[in-house]
């Protein structure tokens, strides 16, 4: 598996020898059949080693010229033939006169020795009609090639009209390449899937390691590569818009394995379909940035139950379905995304959370969203330039409309924490307290300033007061307490806790008073 180009099988191939040999004279003899090969060229040699000079699957064509000297050397007529298939040849034609009335017998045992096909070529067909012959086929075969191109690329196009497009797209795809067609959203779950019963599907650990792969690769035509005995697959990402800043919102992939090595023509109709794939995505986009905005902020505002019609919208919206929960995710773009538009973040949060229901408000997104906060989403999010606070899991029920507007309050106070650690959060796995929505290092500064004339004291005295004002506010004002949590007689906790709210100038007697402090050395002695 890899970000390097498949080896794409030309479009020469489709002519072999045996395809060819049908095409010429009746008087050709196959003298040694070594099996059917492709035919990229038909080339007349009369060198002693045209090797140099030779590319793969080449027909020679010889008068025996070479053979004259060498005629009675079985050696060297072996290494002769050798060389020829070493490099590759399709055949060898063997033309019969003037050098020659009959191919010699040491050519024959060589052929056959080293598995080269072996053509004896009459008199009557001069070498230049061969070669005519060949570029006629091949004439033939590119108009076919271009007829061919056409025809799938209008079937493609056509596929834009349908009432679902990426549905009736990866059909005709994948009826086109005779091969099996995936397409995925940006979590790599499956969206549209056509399979063929001759390829087999890869286990899913390998699927997601290519979508992997295809997201993070780069380059001209960036794609992850797996081969498998003699099946292929291929993995393209699937990318939205691109935004001043270079970065480009992936939507998804498309998946494509064959039974058989991919042809140029098959590399072409993929590329077709990846550029049809992103404009759709492109127009998706910017057609639903406003409506989206106007469904997102509709239903923070309506504060009610949601009738059975909307709940259906909101569940289809969210690529849900009712045995999941909804959760709503406040999203910041990191650094200098910030300043980019904002259908571009619109398009790049409705493909990272699979979701068509989102808003910007000031710095930052809101997204309602079936994705389940985890290492793999949150990785994602942050490799794409994005943080994420997540609320907790709600019922997609008709209560769900009364509940947004707390869930909201959930994700978005987790914010200041979220920027101050660089990570995203779940509210469901952070305990919910007051402390915890201030951010640790905001935190410790209100405590320093809270207790800052104690803090300025001498170490000796600054410790001391601080442990006995801990032990005080532990023991909730309790004397005898105060002086078993400090090992301090309850006197000197009188006289120190007196004090200490001499020095702060404040009235230890007042709930709220004894609640900051608290929260404050908390702070202060966090890690």
């Amino acid at each position: 598996m890899g970000h390097f180009a498949p080896q794409l099988q030309p479009t020469w191939e489709s002519i072999t020898l045996a395809r060819f040999l049908r095409q010429l004279p009746p008087a050709i003899e196959l003298v040694h059949d070594a099996g059917d090969r492709p035919v990229r060229w038909v080339e007349p040699s009369d060198m002693d080693d045209p090797t140099d000079y030779l590319m793969a699957d080449e027909l020679i064509l010889t008068s025996g010229f070479p053979f004259l000297e060498h005629v009675a050397d079985q050696e060297w007529i072996d290494r002769f033939i050798a060389k020829l298939v070493q490099a590759k040849a399709s055949a060898l034609g063997f033309g019969l006169e003037p050098y020659f009335s009959s191919i010699p017998e040491t050519v024959r045992i060589a052929c056959a020795r080293h598995g080269l096909t072996l053509l004896q070529i009459p008199t009557s067909v001069p070498f230049a009609a061969i070669g005519i012959a060949f570029a006629k086929l091949m004439e033939a075969d590119g108009a076919a090639q271009l007829r061919s191109n056409a025809e799938a690329n209008r079937a493609l196009m056509r596929c834009i009209s349908h009432l679902e497009p990426e549905r009736q797209l990866v059909a005709t795809l994948s009826q086109r390449l005779k091969g099996s067609v995936r397409l995925t959203n940006a979590s790599g779950q499956t969206r549209f899937n056509t399979t063929i019963a001759s390829i087999a599907t890869l286990d899913t650990a390998t699927e997601a390691q290519m979508i992997q792969d295809a997201f993070q690769a780069t380059g001209p035509q960036p794609f992850a590569l797996h081969r498998q005995d003699s099946q292929v697959h291929l993995t393209f990402p699937i990318r939205a818009a691109f935004s001043p800043s270079g970065q480009s919102p992936l939507l998804g992939a498309l998946s494509v394995g064959f039974s058989r090595t991919p042809s140029a023509f098959d590399h072409h109709l993929i590329t077709s379909a990846l550029g049809l794939l992103e404009v759709l995505a492109r127009e998706r986009a910017a057609s639903s940035a406003a409506s989206s905005q106007l469904a997102t902020s509709l239903l923070f505002r309506s504060h009610t139950a949601l009738d059975s019609e909307t709940l259906n919208y909101l569940t289809e919206s969210i690529g849900s379905n009712t045995h999941q929960a909804l959760r709503v995710a406040v999203i910041s773009p990191l650094g200098t995304a910030r300043t980019t538009e904002t259908n571009f973040h619109l398009a790049h949060v409705h493909a990272l959370f699979d979701t068509r229901l989102a808003m910007r408000r000031d710095d930052h997104l809101i997204a309602l969203t079936s994705a389940e906060p985890a290492t793999d989403l949150f990785e994602r999010l942050k490799s794409n330039g994005y943080l994420a606070a997540f609320s907790t899991p709600a019922k997609l029920e008709s209560q769900l409309g009364e509940r947004l507007g707390d869930l909201l309050a959930q994700a978005s106070g987790l914010l200041p924490q979220m920027l101050e650690r660089q990570q995203c959060l779940d509210a469901a796995s952070i305990p919910r307290t007051f402390a915890s929505l201030l951010p640790a290092q905001a935190g410790r500064q209100l405590a320093e300033e809270e207790l800052a004339k104690i803090l300025e004291l001498p170490e000796a005295r600054r410790d001391l007061y601080l442990d006995v004002l801990h032990g005080w506010l532990e023991a909730n004002g309790s004397w005898d307490q105060a002086s078993k949590n400090i090992n301090l007689h309850r006197n000197s906790v009188r006289r120190h806790i007196a004090t200490i709210a001499e020095i702060l100038g404040k009235d230890l007697n007042q709930a709220q008073v004894r609640h900051d402090l608290y929260l404050a050395l908390k702070f202060l002695t966090a890690t």
